[in-house]
């Protein structure tokens, strides 16, 4: 039997009024949020929200609200994703560090963000649809989304918004075994997209820090299943330090942890797709000899067991499933 894609359903309305923009709040980590309007009045919130492996959805419909997303944060919390936000009803103004004067997206109109990127956001009471997109999915797809702050608009903004509309009203007909083309397609669709701007929309040069980072993910990636895949290995293959390496992923635990975090994410991937695989042969395959620590990195990972995840345990991240906040954040969390 086919196993529905994960959905969660968050509504304000099941909680004290004075709660409820504080419950809503939390389940939100990239940004600093506080209320647009008065700060006693009442708030509503409804979120429907999707997992598809390297892409959450939401569809949301909230209150007055200014969000804040500073340098500090971005160091700090190595969220590294690209949210595509469509406004289906009310009006968002915007600033970016590249751009400060403040641009307005209304209804029926989309754009980009990069969440390595500062941004300051003040709405009216909004509808929306957001897309949250790993930053792997686009190298998958070999395009670099090094963009930010882009009104997607004309005949390609229509097509990406019908696209959008179509998708969260589908989504209860499809299965977790839809989802990593449903992901792709869309990546792909947002990269033909997003390669079709205008000349003069360049985005601005990175830092070489952040120029090296992306350079040693793609080293890791290429490399995760070596058993030589260490420090000293990446400085000699991408000719640079290892004191630059340990700057680069700082925001990350480390490059261990990185190394680590992306094997589990592979194994992950590998035994949800239904390859057939024994957990013990695709664990040895990427650096873990031992069956016991390498379920208890899996769990601490994902909040449930290889083999939950061999029989689709995209839909049961046991460690949250009776709080939608929680679930709905650890959904994000798997996108870094």
């Amino acid at each position: 039997m086919s196993t529905p894609i994960p959905v969660l359903h968050f509504d304000t309305s099941n909680f004290p009024e004075t709660e409820r923009f504080d419950i809503w709040r939390s389940g939100i980590a990239t940004h600093q949020i506080t209320r647009a309007g008065p700060a006693d009045g009442p708030f509503e919130a409804v979120v429907d929200a999707w997992t598809l492996g390297d892409m959450v959805v939401t569809h949301s419909r909230f209150g007055p609200v200014r969000m804040v997303r500073t340098a500090e944060m971005a160091r700090a919390d190595g969220i590294d994703m690209i949210q595509v936000v469509f406004v289906k009803a009310g009006a968002v103004t915007f600033t970016t560090e590249d751009e400060p004067s403040p641009r307005t997206m209304r209804q029926g109109e989309l754009a980009a963000f990069d969440t390595r990127r500062t941004l300051v956001t003040e709405g009216t009471a909004l509808d929306c649809i957001t897309c949250t997109i790993a930053r792997r999915a686009f190298e998958r797809a070999g395009y670099d989304p090094s963009t930010h702050g882009v009104i997607i608009d004309g005949a390609w903004g229509r097509l990406v918004a019908d696209f959008l509309l179509s998708f969260v009203q589908q989504l209860e007909e499809m299965t977790v075994q839809d989802a990593a083309s449903l992901s792709a397609a869309f990546v792909g669709l947002l990269a033909t997209v997003l390669g079709a701007r205008p000349p003069g929309s360049e985005p601005a040069s990175r830092s070489p820090v952040a120029t090296l980072r992306e350079r040693a993910e793609a080293y890791i990636d290429q490399n995760l299943s070596s058993d030589r895949l260490d420090i000293a290995a990446m400085s000699r293959a991408l000719a640079t330090s290892k004191s630059n390496l340990y700057r680069a992923f700082a925001n990350a635990g480390g490059v261990t942890a990185y190394v680590r975090k992306r094997r589990l994410e592979t194994i992950h991937a590998r035994l949800n797709a239904g390859e057939g695989l024994a957990i013990g042969d695709v664990a040895r395959e990427y650096g873990f000899p031992s069956a016991a620590h390498f379920s208890r990195a899996f769990r601490k990972q994902f909040g449930f067991s290889p083999r939950r995840a061999r029989l689709g345990g995209l839909s049961d991240p046991v460690v949250v499933a009776d709080d939608e906040v929680a679930l709905f954040r650890h959904w994000e969390e798997r996108l870094r």
